[in-house]
């Protein structure tokens, strides 16, 4: 007689793995991530044996650096692409509302949860595979142990099971993918003070402290060890949060099952009409400027309904997205100016930087919107069957996100001309009442001292922000749902921004620049690959003329050259196959275009 044993299935993992094997993405992602591995890498393993000189002899030992650095590297590709993969397990689930007959089957919640974790971790498990070549090199250097070596590997297990775990909790709680995908940061920038904390607690019981509480402060997960009381320490830290979030999951798949979808962009900007709403009755009684409920479309219906009924294109929302940046950035460069011989002016980049950030976050979430919100409301077969070509359809669609650029490049600006106003020594400062007059005008006169940076600084605006927005408007084009063309766009905008950064972790801003301006060849391939690298070379050297004004011109001419070409070949191209892009059939725009709209059924 033939015994059969029981076959332990996992139907859901299978699923998973099956879906993520049919799709073109998995490979593309896993393409990347293994370009980026190895690029940084070789970067850093250069750098490293470059020390060592010819001598061969003297590369012995350097495999502990090597090692770090791989364990270091993939620990920023699980923050950065962990999250991405697992946010959206069961919120997908919850957009396809598919949800509910999965909790029908004979599957458990826990089952689901745990399945649905296995179906993200896999993939990732699978990025860490990528680096066993370069850990295997680095430890034939030596220098490094044998519990090194696996502590590295179980650190970076359980700091895959502690992201995914936290990851799969919002998931299970929000009721969106990009909300899960906020709210996986969020909280685990708000549990970085319970690590640290229970890393100090049991270190102190088993006689592992470090030397000193900022060392738990900066670091409390040592990614490698050579103790083995260390290493269970720090498993124990990661792994009781790791069952809290899984049990936590397990509640609010079944209890928010059904929750409400919210558009947290629109909440907050209803609470921004309460308050503006509450100070035009306190300081003008309730006079209002400008309506956007009197206006009607002309021969723009597309224009109009996306100025005058979206959140983002209203007059008194970009009003008011305008006063709710401009505010706080004023107060903080009238602090710097305030104390103009304490400050220093990097405080005024670091400004920049932020505001840069909330500017590509905005124009993604608004440029990504424009068709996904059109399908998720299932409006774009009425949109696709007015008289209008393509072309129209996009462009009138681009012009909301145009207003947007125009508001945005306002604080851009002010913190252009502050800066180029304080390099020239805070000239009208010190005239007293009269210094309301005197700074603007001194302000506006320095630009032409320091107009190479100017001249940097405005074609950064005028390039990139059109390039960001055609950018995302094509993926957004090309995803299926908004949050999929959200998450790509901010996943592919923020990661080609900061590779320099990801290259030269380890090294200053001030220090970057130097090494690239000694060699003007690798500075033009620098500020080629990556948009950040002038902004980084302006906001550094560009106000001190440490490189020459005629370097300076050459690097912003060559650099927006090229950004430009992009953009306006990006937007030819998306404008010449609009038709493809929208689904249309190919035919005859201009026929099309000069027909009535009556004629037109």
């Amino acid at each position: 007689m033939i015994r059969r044993w029981p076959q332990l299935g996992l139907p859901l993992l299978t699923k998973e793995l099956i879906e993520q094997a049919a799709q073109r993405r998995t490979y593309f992602v896993r393409l990347l991530y293994a370009s980026l591995l190895f690029l940084l890498a070789y970067l850093e393993f250069e750098r490293i044996l470059a020390a060592s000189g010819s001598n061969t002899l003297a590369m012995l030992g350097k495999g502990t650096d090597m090692f770090h650095q791989v364990i270091n590297l993939q620990f920023l590709g699980i923050l950065l692409f962990l999250p991405s993969l697992a946010c959206g397990a069961i919120t997908a689930e919850k957009e396809r509302d598919s949800l509910t007959m999965l909790l029908v089957t004979r599957l458990g919640p826990f089952t689901i949860l745990f399945e649905k974790l296995l179906g993200r971790l896999v993939p990732m498990f699978t990025f860490l595979l990528l680096s066993l070549p370069l850990l295997a090199f680095a430890y034939s250097l030596g220098g490094v142990s044998t519990l090194e070596l696996v502590s590295g590997i179980v650190m970076l297990t359980m700091i895959c099971i502690y992201i995914g775990s936290l990851a799969v909790m919002c998931s299970s709680w929000c009721g969106s993918t990009v909300s899960a995908f906020v709210s996986t940061y969020a909280i685990g920038l708000l549990s970085y003070p319970f690590l640290v904390l229970g890393s100090m607690l049991l270190d102190a019981r088993f006689n592992t402290l470090a030397t000193g509480s900022f060392y738990y402060a900066v670091a409390p997960i040592e990614l490698t060890t050579d103790s083995l009381g260390k290493l269970w320490v720090q498993v124990t830290v990661l792994g009781v949060p790791c069952l809290l979030f899984i049990v936590l999951g397990r509640l609010f798949l079944v209890r928010r099952a059904h929750v409400i979808r919210r558009n947290l962009v629109l909440t907050l900007f209803r609470r921004l009409d309460h308050f503006f709403f509450w100070l035009n009755e306190f300081t003008t009684g309730g006079v209002v400027l400008v309506r956007d409920d009197v206006q009607l479309p002309d021969d723009q219906p597309i224009t109009w309904r996306e100025t005058q009924k979206k959140t983002l294109g209203t007059t008194r929302y970009l009003i008011r997205v305008l006063v709710s940046i401009e505010t706080p950035l004023f107060l903080v460069l009238a602090a710097v100016a305030g104390m103009a011989y304490q400050a220093r002016l990097g405080v005024a980049a670091e400004a920049l930087y932020v505001v840069w950030a909330l500017a590509v976050l905005l124009i993604a979430v608004q440029a990504t919107s424009l068709v996904t919100g059109e399908r998720s409301h299932q409006t774009i077969d009425l949109l696709l069957a007015s008289p209008m070509t393509s072309r129209e359809i996009i462009l009138q669609k681009h012009y909301s996100v145009r207003r947007l650029m125009y508001v945005l490049g306002v604080p851009l600006g002010t913190i252009f001309l502050f800066e180029s106003w304080f390099a020239n020594g805070t000239p009208g400062l010190e005239d007293g009442p009269t210094a309301v007059l005197t700074v603007p005008l001194a302000a506006l006169a320095s630009t032409f001292f320091h107009f190479d940076y100017i001249l940097c600084s405005v074609l950064s605006v005028l390039v990139y922000l059109p390039l960001c927005s055609w950018i995302a408007l094509l993926i957004g084009i090309k995803s299926r749902s908004q949050a999929r063309a959200l998450l790509v766009t901010l996943l592919l905008l923020v990661g080609w921004a900061f590779l320099p950064v990801l290259v030269f972790v380890n090294d200053q801003p001030e220090t970057i620049v130097e090494s690239l301006l000694s060699r003007p060849p690798v500075a033009v391939a620098a500020c080629l690959c990556s948009p950040s690298v002038i902004i980084l070379i302006n906001e550094t050297d560009g106000l001190n003329n440490v490189m020459g004004t005629n370097d300076h011109l050459a690097f912003t001419l060559i650099n927006f050259a090229v950004y430009g070409l992009g953009w306006w070949g990006l937007r030819r191209w998306c404008l010449a196959h609009s038709n493809q892009l929208l689904g249309r059939i190919a035919d005859d725009d201009s026929d099309l275009g000069s027909q009535p709209a009556g004629d037109v059924l």
